[in-house]
């Protein structure tokens, strides 16, 4: 989830539960709400290294006490030995909010780190939600402006948020159910299905099915209620397979159950050339973020080759893709170039 929705859900945390000075909690709930994400500097040294470990450690249950108590020493220091009970609690709420926002998106939470690498995702909310951080905004607000009214005001507001997500969650269940039937030929192939949150709408969500250099997807817009007449709606589906060059975004746009266009993406077949450890490495560390890796392209450039994986994960209709990896290696084998979207993956470390 993006920082704006935190720092939001933190400030109004700190207004609802009692604290010995309202401004210093409103501080530490914007402080608490940014501290797992302090991993965010990785991103200045090397991109790929920051998508892999991104909401690592610092975003696990073992970590969540640390940093708790680590936030309520700092307030106790100016404040005396009083604050470390309130802050403490207080820390433990925020940061517990954030790992709950950050577990509700696809992008994958190492909840478990360091025990642990495996990624937990709901697939509940896209990585950017505009009606949820508006909730949480007006609550943060209203707390700050009135201890009286605007309490109260944002304990409804979080109480919203609450029921947002839940209604959320109801619809990725909906979602998944008719994913599940619409792929389910490819379910009884051993296909991983899922069903993904799309901008700006709840009801927006990307089926799709992976198979080994071969995925399906499809855009729906689910209706308004929170049921479906499934088997009325899958006998009407359009299963239409259509080629999409890379890089070429998704062309379908959301559709009703009812009228699906069911779009596939093929992985290039052809033997890979031999990598370099360096470009292996990469790779490495790429895979094990892609939740659905897709070999897009392998063709010779010049005197080398250049080889291109994307992530179907982040589909959204229209745009491009934005954790494209492109690999460059010349004839040799040596890695030229490694680029994650158009920046620079990971340092390369070129023979003169």
């Amino acid at each position: 989830m993006d920082p704006v929705t935190h720092v939001a859900t933190g400030v109004l945390i700190s207004q609802l539960l009692p604290a010995p000075s309202r401004f210093w909690a409103a501080l530490a709930g914007a402080a608490f709400a940014l501290m797992p994400d302090a991993d965010y500097f990785l991103v200045w040294i090397d991109r790929l290294a920051f998508v892999r470990h991104h909401r690592g450690f610092s975003h696990s249950l073992i970590a969540l006490p640390l940093l708790a108590l680590c936030g309520a020493g700092v307030n106790a220091a100016i404040g005396g030995k009083d604050w470390l009970r309130p802050f403490f609690i207080l820390g433990a709420a925020v940061l517990a909010s954030h790992l709950l926002l950050d577990w509700a998106t696809s992008y994958g939470t190492q909840l478990l780190s360091p025990f642990s690498q495996q990624k937990f995702s709901l697939d509940w909310l896209f990585i950017i939600d505009p009606y949820l951080t508006a909730i949480l905004l007006a609550g943060a607000l209203a707390a700050l402006c009135s201890p009286g009214w605007g309490r109260g005001v944002g304990a409804v507001c979080l109480a919203g948020a609450a029921a947002y997500l839940l209604l959320c969650g109801c619809y990725h269940h909906q979602a998944l159910s008719l994913a599940r039937q619409v792929f389910a030929g490819e379910v009884q192939a051993g296909a991983a299905v899922a069903a993904l949150p799309q901008p700006l709408s709840p009801r927006r969500w990307q089926l799709i099915a992976a198979r080994p250099r071969e995925i399906s997807q499809t855009m729906v817009q689910l209706p308004y209620r929170l049921w479906l007449p499934l088997k009325g709606a899958i006998e009407q589906v359009q299963e239409v397979a259509a080629l999409t060059p890379y890089p070429g975004p998704l062309a379908a746009a959301y559709r009703p159950p009812e009228s699906l266009l069911v779009q596939e993406r093929r992985g290039v077949a052809a033997p890979l050339p031999s990598l370099s450890p360096e470009a292996r490495r990469i790779l490495d560390l790429y895979l094990d973020f892609a939740r659905f890796p897709l070999l897009a392209r392998v063709e010779p450039q010049g005197d080398g080759f250049l080889l291109a994986w994307m992530d179907l994960r982040f589909t959204v209709p229209g745009r491009d893709f934005p954790f494209v990896l492109r690999l460059r290696q010349d004839a040799r084998a040596r890695l030229q170039e490694a680029l994650l979207g158009q920046v620079e993956a990971g340092k390369i470390h070129k023979e003169p």
